[in-house]
């Protein structure tokens, strides 16, 4: 729709990213000062943050590319670079570097508070990936099916209106993202990162059903779609992680404390 900005191609996407960065990380310290952590652990969470957003782009373009190497030579084409990212590829290469960084920068500085990141951590991916969704909208890619109805939207390129699903899901995240936080800040669930593995791994299951770009399929279903199960199946298995690694843990010092 509108992806170059101030004449830079592509920099729709990148501004809405960046924006996206911003929000979580400045959500996450907001909450982090309400727990009454100092300011000194605000510094460092940003910086293994920004770094860790850093390597989940790097991951998202990588997987972005794997994905389109798989298809091209399904196909019996050559594989082209492309500067297009795949969120699954920047969610796991992120998580995984944030706690790389978590235990081998982090925890050399100040004390633990990775059940305090647990809780909020859910809610900032929400609102970060719902900027990005936007990002997508701008840029017109992750388009949907072709529609004849009142929602539709012409995309540039296309002879035919189709689903705005980058706008469906951006609308669901930040939905997700107000609820999340909102437990997360009031302190009604701790189990956030639960409710975000089951509620998002469904719901981009089913959107991807109404996707138009072609990603190449297997056995019927996208690349995403298996990355929507491994969320969902996991669900559970991460709720007993939470409560005897994290949380319980956390309980059981507080008691001894008093």
């Amino acid at each position: 729709m509108y992806p170059d900005l101030f004449g830079i191609d592509g920099f729709s996407m990148v501004v809405m990213i960046g924006l996206g960065v911003i929000a979580a990380i400045v959500t996450c310290i907001l909450f982090l000062k309400h727990e009454g952590v100092s300011k000194n652990v605000f510094l460092d969470v940003a910086i293994i943050g920004v770094f860790s957003v850093l390597v989940g782009v790097i991951f998202a373009i990588l997987t972005e590319n794997i994905y389109e190497a798989i298809k091209a030579s399904i196909n019996g084409q050559s594989p082209q670079w492309t500067w297009g990212m795949t969120f699954y590829g920047g969610l796991f290469g992120g998580v995984g570097m944030f706690l790389l960084l978590y235990n081998t920068y982090f925890l050399k500085r100040n004390e633990p508070i990775m059940d305090k990141i647990l809780v909020i951590a859910p809610g900032c991916i929400s609102l970060a990936h719902a900027f990005g969704r936007i990002g997508c909208f701008l840029s017109g890619c992750c388009y949907g099916i072709d529609t004849d109805e009142w929602y539709g939207i012409l995309f540039p390129g296309h002879d035919h209106k189709v689903i705005p699903t980058q706008l469906f899901e951006c609308i669901f995240l930040f939905i997700l993202s107000a609820i999340l936080l909102f437990f997360a800040f009031k302190k009604i669930c701790r189990y956030t990162f639960v409710i975000y593995t089951a509620s998002y791994g469904i719901s981009r299951f089913l959107i991807e059903f109404i996707r138009g770009d072609e990603r190449g399929q297997l056995a019927g279903l996208s690349p995403s779609q298996y990355w929507c199960l491994i969320l969902i199946v996991i669900t559970v298995p991460l709720y007993f992680l939470l409560k005897y690694k994290f949380f319980n843990k956390k309980e059981e010092v507080k008691q001894n404390e008093i």
